[in-house]
């Protein structure tokens, strides 16, 4: 598990990728926002130029859940009055790479800044000063007959990018997942809760390929062993086992 830190920012200093500039220019809060909130049980993304993904997820019990590759944004929000009214978010420590943990943080900083929020049919609009971050609701991908491609590799409370030139792909079909892109590793029956997937790994064969293929290869083997938990949010797939995992985002 990570272990969650308490922040506090009182301005955004640098703009993220995703936001846009504008044409112009607290008490501790109870939880959160009503079940009826029409943010509530709603995931929203906006995709960066460098091809990751920022999330905003709003839960039925009122918390907040946002990320932007990397690490995990959390904590209670409120919606009402048109502005995102948060306390005491907190945010996990994984040791990603320096440009990816930036962009955490300054999402992190826009959103402890209690952007106001206005909703137009499925585009979600929050504005925080001169700085405006669009987003957009999206259904979550289904597990099975979605192309995942794997983009990183999780260990502990470290997460990296997958090594450059290897590019696998799962296929979830009805009963076992199929594998492109690795060596050794090719296909894995598997059952699914709404929650865990419980991998049964059989033979495989013992070819020797390249070692940023293996070393990915190797991961994977690790998590599809046994009973592993798995969140989709959005078009974003993580499956984590015993501290170990792997994420990778739906095709298109």
């Amino acid at each position: 598990m990570s272990r969650p830190r308490s922040v506090r920012y009182a301005t955004l200093a640098i703009l993220m990728a995703v936001v846009l500039p504008l044409a112009g220019c607290g008490d501790r809060l109870e939880p959160a926002a009503p079940p009826d909130s029409e943010l509530s049980g709603r995931t929203f993304t906006a995709t960066r130029p460098a091809g990751t993904t920022v999330t905003v997820r709003f839960t039925d019990d009122g918390r907040l859940v946002a990320g932007g590759g990397c690490n995990t944004i959390s904590g209670p929000v409120d919606t009402a009055g048109g502005r995102l009214n948060t306390s005491e978010l907190s945010i996990t420590e994984m040791a990603c790479d320096p440009e990816r943990h930036a962009s955490d943080e300054r999402l992190l900083a826009f959103l402890t800044g209690g952007p106001s929020w206005r909703l137009d049919g499925d585009t979600l609009v929050l504005t925080a000063g001169d700085t405006e971050l669009v987003l957009t609701h999206e259904k979550a991908a289904p597990l099975t007959g979605t192309t995942w491609h794997l983009d990183t590799l999780i260990q502990g409370e470290v997460a990296g990018s997958t090594p450059a030139g290897v590019d696998a792909t799962l296929v979830f079909g009805p009963d076992q997942v199929t594998v492109s892109g690795l060596c050794n590793l090719r296909g894995v029956k598997y059952s699914a809760s709404d929650t865990t997937l419980t991998f049964e790994p059989g033979p495989t064969t013992l070819m020797a390929c390249a070692p940023e293929i293996m070393t990915v290869e190797q991961a994977v083997t690790e998590v599809f062993d046994g009973e592993a938990s798995y969140r989709i949010d959005g078009h974003t797939l993580t499956i984590t086992r015993n501290g170990k995992g792997v994420r990778l985002t739906a095709s298109g």
